[in-house]
């Protein structure tokens, strides 16, 4: 079976890494298209959604209470206060740096393997049966919607994206 972390960690940061080259993109765009990037930032797709920080933030918050939980550690809180490019640019860095600093083989211990995951929100205490749960039925498809949502805002604006930006660098020609 594959492990934990070549599960969740890796892909995480291919990730984080791809959105923030979409970031750069963006700032390509409002710059050749005379774009105002604060518009871009507090855009919404519905009046009921939120805009692309929030996003970028729930990207790197799912990632590092990933690690964070299933390795029983407490977690890192980020202020959540970025509303500039180079900010949720800095942002995404700082996540992928607590992500490379994680203890790879901790992953798959057999605490890690075996006991619940109790994640606490605004809404409740939820429980996951063990961190594969967690990792399949919550993280990724959490970590995944902010991504798709980031990148919808950023398309329905006119931001030249594809599926390759989206997924870069996941396949490799032969």
């Amino acid at each position: 079976m594959t492990s934990l972390y070549d599960q969740s960690v890796p892909m995480m940061i291919k990730y984080l890494n791809n959105a923030s080259k979409i970031l750069d993109k963006t700032v390509t765009f409002a710059k050749d298209n005379d774009k105002n990037l604060d518009e871009i930032l507090t855009f919404r797709l519905r009046d009921d959604m939120r805009p692309l920080p929030y996003q970028i933030q729930s990207m790197s918050d799912t990632a590092k209470a990933f690690a964070s939980r299933v390795l029983g550690h407490p977690e890192t809180h980020y202020e959540d206060n970025e509303t500039t490019i180079p900010e949720l640019q800095e942002r995404i860095t700082k996540t992928i740096k607590l992500l490379e600093s994680v203890d790879q083989t901790a992953f798959d211990a057999e605490k890690v393997l075996k006991n619940e995951i109790i994640m606490k929100t605004k809404a409740g205490n939820f429980r996951f049966e063990n961190g594969q749960t967690y990792l399949t039925e919550f993280a990724i498809p959490n970590f995944h919607f902010h991504f798709t949502t980031a990148y919808c805002i950023l398309r329905h604006l006119g931001v030249p994206l594809g599926a390759f930006d989206y997924l870069d660098d996941v396949f490799q020609k032969v």
